[in-house]
């Protein structure tokens, strides 16, 4: 009897067709997870900023059960003109102690020089100020870091300003330079200015301390600064500023801030351009310096503006209260008359700009119950 042997069978590949479908799938499952896997990363971003305000606003209240008061947003030695720190370091240079940071608060001390000057403190970075979200890491007009910083301190519903314009920095007025005149804002934090936990007469629930100053990564990006030359405070409207911006980027025909740093990019800068955030526009809108410097090689960063809070999370910023907690505000929060002048610095009653202008202010007679 004959055995026959049976053929080997053959292994069988995928067809083209089933290749196909099965990218098909995988295309499918990395679009419906990648958005969760975004989501879930900006989620732990947003966790990281909120922790950093924390931080910040619990420093605040340190240096206030010590000292009473808290601290000026602009200060320092020395005049705007010439000497020492310029009087202008932010108010996180005073909080450094009460951040666990020390060493590096002796040395600015040691070293009194402007926050744009050559020692290593001016370019120090500091994680607490840096929110994880934000992407710009190079300053978009190619100048020099002087350290990152993602936070201001709220000065309220009106155009913030460091310096008395143009007086204060003539140079043959040196009896103005040398004296550092206190600039007081509607919102906590002004120049030279120390308030008490007295003068918030809103409630700290109801009164914002600190908030979202997102870094540009491009010129034209949100977060960066406008110029509005011809802008005059006692007659500007916020319209006109957020006519330059449309949601994504400031519109082709703006005039831009390109003479000098971007706001971020000077953590220990103390100048509103730098370190303030008003309440007058609605979060991630237009930022807006008036350009009413005087003197030649004199920078826009000491003038009237709009210092709008911006951040790179979805939908709006996080702001920091002064009774401690955080909070998220969104974009489309109720933000009044945008046609009204602001108040004046010094001005009583409530804010023309709805809940997000008493958010700002300190004593204006408002309190809100939601966004």
């Amino acid at each position: 009897m004959i055995l026959s042997r049976s053929k080997p069978r053959q292994a069988r590949g995928f067809t083209l067709v089933e290749l196909l479908v099965v990218i098909a799938i995988i295309g499918v499952l990395v679009a419906l997870l990648l958005p969760a896997v975004q989501a879930a990363r900006e989620a732990a971003r947003r966790s990281s900023c909120n922790n950093n305000l924390k931080q910040s606003v619990l420093g605040l209240h340190n240096y206030e059960s010590t000292y009473k008061c808290f601290p000026s947003r602009q200060s320092g030695s020395g005049n705007i003109f010439s000497t020492g720190h310029r009087l202008a370091l932010a108010g996180w240079v005073p909080l450094l102690p009460f951040c666990e940071q020390q060493p590096l608060y002796d040395t600015i001390q040691a070293n009194p020089m402007e926050p744009w000057g050559s020692h290593a403190w001016c370019s120090t970075m500091i994680s607490y100020l840096q929110c994880p979200s934000d992407e710009g890491r190079l300053e978009p007009n190619n100048r020099s870091l002087r350290g990152l910083v993602s936070y201001a301190f709220c000065t309220g519903d009106d155009y913030a300003a460091s310096q008395h314009v143009p007086q204060e920095r003539a140079q043959q007025s040196l009896a103005i330079q040398n004296a550092p005149i206190p600039i007081r804002h509607r919102g906590v934090f002004g120049r030279h200015n120390y308030p008490t936990l007295a003068e918030i007469l809103d409630g700290t629930s109801n009164t914002i301390a600190l908030g979202e100053r997102s870094r540009p990564g491009r010129t034209r990006d949100r977060g960066a600064s406008a110029i509005d030359t011809s802008a005059n405070p006692a007659s500007y409207v916020p319209l006109s500023c957020r006519a330059l911006f449309n949601g994504r980027e400031y519109i082709p025909t703006a005039t831009m801030f390109t003479g000098d740093t971007q706001p971020g990019y000077r953590w220990a800068g103390g100048n509103a351009f730098f370190a303030g955030l008003t309440t007058i526009l609605p979060p991630n809108s237009a930022t807006c310096v008036f350009g009413l410097a005087q003197g030649a090689g004199v920078s826009q960063h000491w003038d009237h503006g709009v210092w709008s809070a911006t951040s790179e999370h979805p939908g709006g910023v996080n702001v920091a209260m002064c009774d401690g907690s955080v909070r998220f505000v969104s974009n489309t929060i109720n933000a009044g008359n945008q046609s009204a002048v602001a108040p004046a610095g010094n001005a009583t009653g409530p804010s023309p700009y709805g809940v997000w202008g008493a958010m700002g202010t300190k004593a204006s007679g408002e309190a809100f119950s939601n966004q």
